[in-house]
């Protein structure tokens, strides 16, 4: 079964199946031989199994949510400067073909020597040295216990009301604040919060497929360019910091990641106005009808069946 809410199921045993299901898939990855690789993909888990809990937080009750959150989230920091060594590699490696002068070509190639140099590092003195996976491993054995605490007591759509909403709004402050201060801190705010919103519509796809399927692809194109935009952010910030001879090369590339970076703003402006462009209540709304008739349709096509059977 897919990890999502099924009409056909009560929302206490949804809530166990996500959870387990997220949290396997959690230790699979780091069972995997490419340690950075391991770390992407349960930072994934992690951040999926966090948009879960909020979107049910209502429903479980603050301590518990609180609870669920800080631990996925404690978890997750500690694999942070992994991920950030291979992804500002993998942002540099994107610019590419957009250096094209030959002093910024040299800087561009030292720069990625520096990267990579940077990686190894993290593979032997935090993903090896510190034994880092493994302990990961032991830390997610207290998980079982928290997922335990889950206590869901509707089964209609209430149960994610309050969360989504939640999500929802804030995503909207979020958008405004980017447009508004137009900083860096202000962009990754939005996408973080436009990731969580990604998610939790992602949870509820089965309530009407194609339109919730739809929302989410779009979501999820919104939440790419904010990432690349915050990934190119970090990338720059750490080459300024650089103590590179010729900074005349390295202004032309710092120049080649601002542009790349106000093209990326540029277009998140508009599908995020129209992504979110409904009122809270009209959003939630909107998907409690969706929820409904799909709950009326699936007696329809139950009892149809009961009948064709006799």
């Amino acid at each position: 079964m897919s990890l999502r809410i099924h009409l056909g199921q009560k929302n206490q045993k949804n809530a166990k199946r996500i959870l387990q299901g997220h949290l396997e898939k959690c230790r699979a990855a780091l069972d995997q031989e490419d340690a950075h690789q391991a770390v992407h993909e349960a930072r994934k888990e992690m951040k999926k199994l966090r948009a879960f809990s909020r979107l049910m937080r209502k429903e479980i009750g603050k301590k518990t949510y609180r609870m669920t959150n800080m631990y996925y989230r404690d978890l997750a920091q500690v694999l942070s400067p992994v991920r950030d060594a291979s992804a500002m590699l993998d942002t540099l490696k994107s610019l590419a073909e957009n250096v094209t002068e030959e002093k910024e070509k040299k800087a561009f190639q030292d720069i990625k020597n520096h990267l990579v140099s940077r990686k190894s590092a993290a593979s032997r003195t935090q993903i090896k040295g510190d034994d880092l996976l493994n302990k990961l491993k032991t830390d997610l054995s207290r998980a079982e216990k928290i997922h335990g605490s889950w206590k869901v007591r509707h089964d209609d759509f209430s149960a994610f009301r309050g969360g989504l909403g939640k999500t929802y709004k804030r995503c909207q402050k979020a958008m405004k604040k980017a447009h508004k201060k137009k900083t860096p801190e202000a962009f990754h705010e939005w996408r973080k919060r436009a990731k969580y919103l990604r998610y939790e519509v992602d949870y509820l796809r089965e309530i009407w497929h194609h339109p919730m399927k739809g929302l989410e692809k779009e979501l999820h194109q919104l939440t790419d360019y904010l990432g690349k935009d915050h990934d190119l952010f970090v990338l720059g910030a750490h080459i300024q910091q650089m103590e590179y001879e010729d900074q005349e090369a390295i202004h032309g590339i710092i120049a080649i990641i601002n542009r790349q970076r106000e093209h990326l703003q540029l277009i998140a402006r508009p599908l995020g106005a129209k992504l979110l462009l409904d009122s809270k209540k009209d959003f939630l709304n909107r998907l409690e009808h969706y929820w409904k008739e799909s709950k009326k349709e699936n007696r329809i096509k139950q009892k149809s069946q009961v009948l064709a059977e006799g």
